[in-house]
């Protein structure tokens, strides 16, 4: 019985002394200066975040540490083993993903998405989401950061709208060049100039001058090339 008594209480020494032990080690460690090497370690023992900088000055170091709420400069005495500040040096906003704003778009409009546009710079900053419907199209603004639907606004497809522009006549783009370049008219061509159908009208002014002039199919706007 004895004899147990006295094994328990060597094992007990035993482990006491390796706890003291370990303790020891563990407080000379903390009592020596962060290494080059220790930083990272230093750091990410207390923050979550990419490390995109380190840079040393005397026994201080300035890690610039990128997260998802911002980017933050921190400053560590080496030392001391202890950060001796924080600042901010970029607030980052959460906002929605581009597939949550379809998604939010999708179920608002019945259609299939063309277009997503991210507009950051505009206040709030939003999602445009151009959207195909069987009646036209559909754009559909939702709000980056609380996934409202701000506006939606119906357009009517590009080539709907080619179609329903209206092609003046040849004798009005006849009077139109006429109004901007009097004499005679020799010919006219109706040619297709940045995909616009123009009039194509050649005026002879006089025996030693002619012109050219160009009248826009749709609007009626001209311009004129002088030939001598």
């Amino acid at each position: 019985m004895k004899r147990n008594i006295f094994v328990i209480l060597g094992v007990a020494v035993c482990v006491v002394g390796i706890i003291i032990g370990a303790q020891h080690i563990l407080a000379i460690k903390n009592d020596q200066p962060l290494a080059d090497n220790e930083i990272e370690e230093f750091i990410a023992s207390k923050y979550t975040g990419e490390i995109k900088e380190i840079t040393r000055s005397g026994e201080n170091y300035q890690i610039i540490l990128d997260r998802e709420t911002g980017v933050y400069k921190i400053v560590i005495n080496a030392d001391e083993r202890r950060i001796e500040g924080i600042e901010i040096l970029e607030v980052k906003e959460k906002h929605i993903d581009e597939e949550k704003a379809k998604e939010i778009a999708l179920k608002d409009v019945d259609g299939d998405v063309e277009d997503v546009q991210f507009a950051k710079k505009e206040n709030p900053p939003v999602y445009k989401i151009k959207m195909k419907t069987k009646s036209g199209v559909t754009v559909v603004t939702v709000h980056a950061k609380s996934g409202e639907i701000l506006d939606r606004k119906e357009e009517e497809p590009e080539d709907q709208k080619e179609e329903e522009k209206t092609l003046i006549s040849e004798e009005e783009a006849k009077k139109k060049a006429l109004a901007v370049v009097p004499g005679e008219i020799d010919d006219v061509d109706i040619i297709r100039l940045n995909d616009v159908p123009t009039y194509e009208i050649e005026i002879e002014i006089n025996d030693d001058e002619d012109a050219t002039v160009l009248v826009d199919g749709y609007t009626g706007e001209t311009t004129i090339t002088y030939e001598d």
